[in-house]
C-alpha cells in the first residue's frame, strides 16, 4: 500500500491538463479527455463513465479516488464589467461586481455557457470554435 502512495505522489506533479500523455489521450479536465492521434478530431472529447476520472495510466478512466491527471480547471471570475460568468459548462451565474451572485443558472439540454458567443448558451460547435476549449470547463 506504501508504494501506491509513493508513486501516485510522482504521477500528479507531472500531469497537466491538455497535454497528450504516455497513455495517447490528454485529459482536458477531471473527467474528460481526447485522443492524441493523426487520425481522430482533436475537438472529439470523450466523457469516462460516471464515478469515474481521466488518468496517465494505461486504463484512461479509473474509479474516483485513483490520480486524476487534470485536476486544474481555469474559469472565469468576476471582474466588475460582465454581469455573467460561465461556472461550468453547462452553468453560468449572475455577478455583482466582483462577486459572484446567488442566481445560477442552468443551459438547456445540448447547449453550452459561452459569454463570448454573446448568447450565454450555444451547442457545441460554436462554443469551441470561439476558444479550444470550454469557458469553465468542469461539471455543474
Amino acid at each position: 500500500m506504501v508504494a501506491i502512495c509513493c508513486l501516485f505522489a510522482v504521477v500528479l506533479p507531472d500531469s497537466t491538463c491538455n497535454i497528450c500523455q504516455d497513455n495517447n489521450v490528454k485529459c482536458v479536465n477531471e473527467t474528460h479527455f481526447s485522443f492524441c492521434s493523426n487520425g481522430v478530431s482533436p475537438d472529439q472529447l470523450i466523457g469516462c463513465p460516471d464515478g469515474q476520472v481521466c488518468t496517465t495510466m494505461g486504463r484512461i478512466c479509473m474509479p474516483q479516488g485513483a490520480p486524476a491527471a487534470c485536476t486544474e480547471v481555469d474559469c472565469p471570475a468576476c471582474d466588475g464589467l460582465s454581469p455573467f460568468v460561465c461556472t461550468s459548462r453547462t452553468t453560468f451565474q449572475t455577478c455583482n461586481g466582483n462577486e459572484l451572485g446567488d442566481q445560477i443558472i442552468k443551459c438547456k439540454d445540448n447547449t453550452f455557457c459561452s459569454m463570448k458567443s454573446g448568447k450565454y448558451c450555444v451547442d457545441r460547435c460554436v462554443a469551441l470554435s470561439l476558444q479550444p476549449t470550454f469557458e469553465c470547463d468542469r461539471e455543474a
